[in-house]
């Protein structure tokens, strides 16, 4: 009778390879494509299958860890490090493209705090990966870096995902200074307490905050964001941060999100609309036109803005509603190149307004209502 691997479920190597076995035959190349439609666990399994596979895994260049296919978050940390102790003891460093880690990261005992995830991470640098994605799905507090060295020193890294850390002007400014060649910077559900974002080589910037009110900033200070080589920028309510986006004169693509908690006041000077002169397709959405510090703060900056001439694309939320609907007004006789307009109400509380209607056919455009959810 074969015996069975302890915890693999696999019959032992030695009884089941044979000459037959046409699988082992097959190219490197093809093996590791397979590979790729395994969890990591199962590709790390392979070694037990032959002297033929025991570092075959370790040429992996897409390297994905999910806490989610193991049963504690101790088992899950011990096989990261004990997976990267053998990528580490090959006798020549295999190179990787990415490297992606996803785990819950809080200071309980059956968890991993940033102590655990630093050395994954200048394992992954140390291997040159040019992406690098650090993804933790929920926790008591966001993960913070402080006390440690700025961990993404890289001459490679061109993608970055965060999620659920602690973003700082400590993280920004080394952010700028240690990765040469980012490009794109994702940060997901984090805790937003930066004062200026800089960059000269940044083309695509993310940032959706923690909906955590205690991880929010304690005061209303200005974010500024100066990225003159900026083409794509995504901002979701990020709270306590007055916007201020000073050189985005390249972004083609912009997003923004804001709430009650945006702005410090009505009479805040933020440069938003005045900053994307230059987009293609614009998207500011407010909670509702009766919060109204945004639409105040948008209305002084409607002042500032010139000739959206490229614009193709507009998608509002109801703070367009103010004041007779002037902001909308405003922005189509500003935008000669306008072909698609979306304004974004709440279906239970708005049917059509008359004097949208009245726009539509004014300004020959496609007019489409939709509710937040399909935003």
């Amino acid at each position: 009778m074969k015996q069975a691997l302890p915890g693999t479920g696999m019959p032992n190597s030695n009884s089941q390879m044979s000459a037959s076995d046409r699988i082992s035959a097959l190219p490197d190349e093809l093996l590791l494509h397979v590979m790729y439609f395994l969890t990591m666990r199962e590709a790390v399994q392979t070694i037990l299958l032959s002297q033929r596979w025991r570092n075959l895994w370790a040429s992996l260049m897409w390297l994905n860890f999910d806490a989610a296919k193991f049963r504690s978050m101790r088992t899950y940390r011990n096989f990261v490090n004990n997976a990267l102790l053998l990528r580490s003891s090959l006798p020549a460093l295999v190179p990787l493209d990415a490297f992606w880690i996803s785990a819950e990261c809080d200071n309980s005992d059956d968890s991993i705090d940033y102590s655990g995830i630093h050395p994954w991470i200048r394992h992954a640098l140390n291997s040159k990966a040019w992406a690098l994605g650090i993804l933790k799905h929920s926790g008591p507090k966001p993960l913070s870096m402080q006390g440690y060295p700025f961990p993404f020193t890289s001459v490679h890294l061109k993608i970055l995902g965060l999620c659920h850390c602690t973003i700082d002007d400590w993280f920004a400014q080394n952010l700028s200074s240690c990765c040469p060649v980012l490009d794109d910077l994702d940060l997901m559900k984090c805790a937003i307490h930066v004062t200026m974002f800089s960059s000269t080589t940044l083309k695509s910037l993310s940032i959706t905050s923690t909906q955590t009110e205690k991880d929010f900033p304690r005061e209303f200070q200005y974010v500024v964001i100066n990225m003159p080589n900026l083409v794509s920028l995504n901002l979701e309510e990020i709270p306590r941060r007055n916007i201020h986006l000073m050189d985005v004169s390249s972004v083609k693509t912009a997003s923004i999100y804001l709430f009650s908690l945006s702005f410090g006041n009505s009479q805040v000077q933020c440069s938003i609309l005045s900053a994307l002169s230059n987009a293609t397709s614009l998207t500011v959405v407010s909670a509702s036109v009766f919060e109204d510090v945004v639409p105040k703060v948008l209305q002084h900056d409607l002042l500032r803005c010139e000739t959206f001439s490229t614009l193709k694309r507009l998608h509002l939320g109801e703070w367009f509603m103010s004041c007779g609907c002037y902001p909308l007004i405003c922005l189509l006789r500003r935008s000669p190149a306008l072909e698609k307009l979306l304004l974004q109400l709440d279906k239970a509380r708005y049917s059509t307004p008359p004097s949208a209607i009245s726009l539509q056919h004014h300004f020959g455009l496609q007019f489409l209502l939709c509710s937040p959810k399909n935003r």
